[in-house]
């Protein structure tokens, strides 16, 4: 048995790792070591499979206590076989016995299996594709090796679009749960600016490493490994979740949007604010030196009211320091409501700030829904519940017999 371990490079940076090994089996017959091949529970010369394309790679761990990083979930098996007459063909039964690594009969009416059209026009060739292994037979070596770099492409684009859809994730738990703390103003805008970009970073890199990566028509012009490539993105499902995943970006980008125009907006009202406290600043700072200069353009007047031999702080002029009390009085008053209905605001709008509310909340605080909270439908530990009796909350009345219930 000969055997030989490959590693690619994807665009993505990613690299893979293809074992071909040419084994003197029947299709049947190789099932059982299908199936320890697909879960690395093989050994080289006693060392384990994962730990040789470590080393392959160039992943060695420093420590001798340290493992080396094993395989990703995602990976794809190929048979090759070669048919010299019509009557070499295997026959539906194997096919499914090889796709499927299973060793049992199967009903054709429920299987998976595709068979692109031009893998399969001439009776000796065949060409069949699951999700995790593919059978090819007949086909010259040339469309064997694109077969092989077609499953290297599109290997690495599922494991892609998985890393994709955990940092998605992340992201989108990272939006809903935020703390009370980032109801700050500028830690909410650093925070969903932050989310924002790594969104522009994933559609980036979902079009370029995944959806791309569907095409290999204009790198290799041949049908049948066209056909392949096509028949293999649909079997692994990476067209629907390209898309899904997709959408989640972009709904999660509207949504970072719309929060983001919530704080410009709050930002804008704080601004406004900041500018007319520091007007009515300003204006009482020149009510009190504008009342200063009155006072003293007073005395400094030439006037018989003004007397020369009398202190400024005599009891005659009481009633002009009485008028210029109340002009300091009534401007502080308004300064001092105005920074109380300002601080009040703030309060305000930093009580509706919500970090994040559920469907069910939503509903009842839009429309005043009826929800069923689980935690208060469930019957306390001290309560014995009897079978087949329903439970409700404390706070709701039992309704008469022959009320319809909505």
């Amino acid at each position: 048995m000969a055997a030989t371990l490959w590693h690619f490079l994807h665009p993505s940076g990613q690299v893979l790792v293809a074992l071909t090994l040419d084994v003197p089996l029947g299709l049947v017959e190789a099932v059982p070591l299908m199936e320890d091949l697909y879960y690395a529970s093989i050994e080289c010369a006693g060392v384990p499979l994962e730990q040789l394309a470590g080393e392959r790679v160039g992943c060695r761990s420093e420590r001798a206590e340290e493992q080396v990083p094993g395989f990703l979930p995602e990976r794809h098996q190929l048979v090759f076989r070669s048919v010299p007459s019509p009557e070499d063909a295997p026959v539906e039964d194997t096919i499914q016995r090889v796709i499927y690594r299973s060793d049992l009969p199967y009903r054709p009416e429920h299987s998976s299996i595709i068979y692109p059209a031009e893998l399969n026009r001439r009776p000796t060739t065949v060409g069949a594709l699951g999700p995790y292994a593919s059978l090819i037979c007949g086909h010259q070596d040339y469309i064997e090796n694109c077969v092989l770099l077609s499953a290297v492409q599109t290997v690495g684009s599922a494991a892609r679009l998985r890393e994709i859809r955990e940092v998605a994730y992340a992201y989108g738990h990272r939006f809903r749960a935020r703390a009370d703390g980032e109801r700050d103003m500028h830690r909410r805008r650093t925070m969903l600016e932050s989310i924002s970009e790594g969104l522009s970073h994933l559609e980036l890199e979902l079009s370029y490493s995944v959806e791309a990566g569907g095409d290999i028509g204009t790198l290799v012009p041949a049908l049948r490994v066209e056909s392949f490539h096509n028949a293999l993105y649909s079997a692994m499902g990476l067209t629907e979740r390209s898309a899904t995943i997709g959408q989640m970006l972009s709904r999660l980008s509207n949504a970072i949007a719309a929060e983001l125009t919530s704080v410009e907006s709050a930002e804008q009202r704080a601004g406004d604010r900041r500018r007319i406290r520091t007007v009515v600043a300003v204006t009482f700072v020149t009510t009190v030196t504008g009342t200063l200069s009155l006072l003293f353009g007073f005395f400094g007047v030439n006037a018989r009211q003004v007397d020369q031999d009398r202190s400024m702080f005599d009891d005659r002029y009481t009633p002009i320091y009485a008028l210029i009390a109340l002009i300091l009085a009534c401007a502080l008053a308004i300064f001092g409501g105005m920074r109380l209905h300002e601080r009040w605001t703030e309060r305000r709008e930093r009580s509706r700030i919500r970090t994040w509310e559920t469907i069910h909340g939503l509903l009842a605080r839009e429309f005043g829904a009826v929800i069923l909270d689980p935690a208060r439908m469930a019957p306390s530990p001290s309560t014995p519940t009897v079978p087949g009796t329903r439970t409700r909350p404390p706070d709701e009345e039992p309704q008469p017999s022959g009320t319809p219930t909505q």
